[in-house]
């Protein structure tokens, strides 16, 4: 219903960034609204901690690429402000897996495989730390992953699995038992 949407403060909308800012994200809210269901995505959530950021952006990822696939507009949108947040991301030593958070490189990983956002020379380097344990854990699923999007259970079952089967987070979730024991 629309007495529940949220609108966002339009008094700030100062630039054509901020313009395209608050188109890309009526647009993502409208589309969560209309292509997710809260039960399933629950339903799907993986136990490891770790996973439930990643499996949040997976299922952005899902509903954006139903309505890019439904509406011109929203591809242009959506695309407009990946580009920009792109474009606007800045990060001094790229070093390590450590100078990356994680959900950063997936959602890159994310918007490259799903919909086909170009990255700049500072995102492939921030994406190329992980990128070999996406790929690993994700590359033999893509077509299965994209033929269902429309089906949320399915996709994100299948999701959830790959997630949680996923080396990388053994060590966090072995720290995590640690400091739980400590606590």
């Amino acid at each position: 219903s629309s007495n529940k949407f949220d609108f966002f403060n339009l008094e700030n909308l100062n630039s054509k960034n901020d313009f395209i800012k608050a188109r890309a994200e009526s647009d993502t809210a409208a589309l969560k609204i209309r292509f997710s269901n809260d039960k399933i995505f629950k339903k799907n959530l993986p136990k490891n901690s770790s996973c439930k950021s990643l499996y949040s952006i997976a299922e952005k990822i899902r509903y954006e690429s139903l309505g890019i696939k439904m509406l011109k507009g929203i591809e242009k949108n959506l695309t407009d402000n990946y580009n920009q947040i792109i474009r606007l991301k800045r990060k001094d030593n790229l070093n390590s897996k450590d100078d990356v958070p994680i959900t950063e490189a997936f959602e890159l990983y994310m918007l490259k495989k799903f919909h086909n956002i170009k990255l700049n020379s500072l995102t492939n380097s921030m994406l190329k730390f992980w990128e070999k344990d996406f790929n690993n854990a994700i590359d033999q699923h893509v077509n299965f992953l994209k033929e269902n999007l429309e089906s949320q259970n399915k996709y994100s079952s299948k999701f959830s699995e790959i997630l949680q089967n996923m080396d990388i987070f053994d060590i966090e979730e072995i720290d995590e038992n640690k400091d739980e024991l400590n606590n």
